[in-house]
């Protein structure tokens, strides 16, 4: 059993539109989230792999300004839930998928300009690899978000592609170094009422990409990790800066 926290503060001043410019005037948001993760790993072997569980429960307060009109909320957000496998091919090489589930448990009102929950479930197939050599720490993970219509709204968001990455240097017995970041590109266009969207089915796009620092005296000792992410090439999406700390820790 493994306990993960993750504490995020995001803030931005944009919201860019398809071609890259600001599309809505007096934009901002601030948002802090604190999210943990629960991973329980059994001994039952599956497809060659190890059967595990785990699931996720954010914890948000968020404020948003936006053509002169503001709007703030604090609350939980949509839980994740899901079984995982997780295989070790090798001392270097380990990979694990997983079949996430995002229910619609956090908070959300159609009448208010801020929520914290999304109103909609989510499938989402999960992929993750990492090359572990010696000094060096490649990872990826990559998911598919595949989204319900929004019951009260009458509103579907396309499905997304998600894929954060890590290229990790270790400087020193307990200390990492590296450069992370994130890909956001939407697929498919968002529906309303059963229609596009506009002419491009307001598909969101965003990368980010930024440093991190690691901490761990062990493979199997508790860590922690700081990183800050800057975004760039957004469509459809608020351009802003993310500073992310997580904690890892056997229980």
């Amino acid at each position: 059993l493994y306990g993960l926290v993750y504490v995020n503060h995001y803030s931005a001043n944009r919201f860019n539109g398809g071609g890259g410019a600001s599309l809505i005037p007096g934009f901002k948001v601030r948002a802090n989230v604190v999210v943990p993760r629960l991973v329980y790993m059994t001994d039952q072997q599956v497809l060659g792999g190890q059967l595990g569980f785990y699931g996720v429960l954010p914890l948000v307060s968020v404020k948003v300004d936006a053509a002169g009109a503001s709007g703030s909320h604090t609350g939980l957000g949509d839980i994740e839930v899901a079984p995982l496998i997780a295989w070790h091919h090798s001392p270097q090489l380990h990979t694990a998928a997983a079949l996430a589930v995002v229910l619609p448990t956090g908070d959300y009102d159609k009448n208010r300009m801020v929520n914290t929950g999304n109103h909609i479930t989510t499938l989402r197939p999960v992929f993750v690899a990492s090359w572990l050599d010696g000094s060096l720490d490649a990872s990826t993970k990559v998911t598919y978000s595949i989204n319900r219509k929004n019951s009260a709204t009458d509103y579907q968001s396309g499905q997304y592609l998600h894929a954060d990455y890590n290229l990790g240097l270790r400087v020193a017995p307990a200390w990492q170094l590296g450069l992370q970041g994130y890909l956001i590109h939407q697929t498919t266009d968002d529906k309303a009422g059963g229609a596009s969207v506009g002419a491009d089915g307001f598909r969101t796009r965003a990368f980010a990409l930024g440093p991190a620092l690691r901490w761990q005296t062990a493979p199997t000792s508790p860590s922690l990790e700081a990183r800050v992410l800057k975004e760039t090439g957004a469509r459809y999406h608020s351009e802003g800066t993310s500073l992310w700390l997580k904690a890892v820790f056997p229980l």
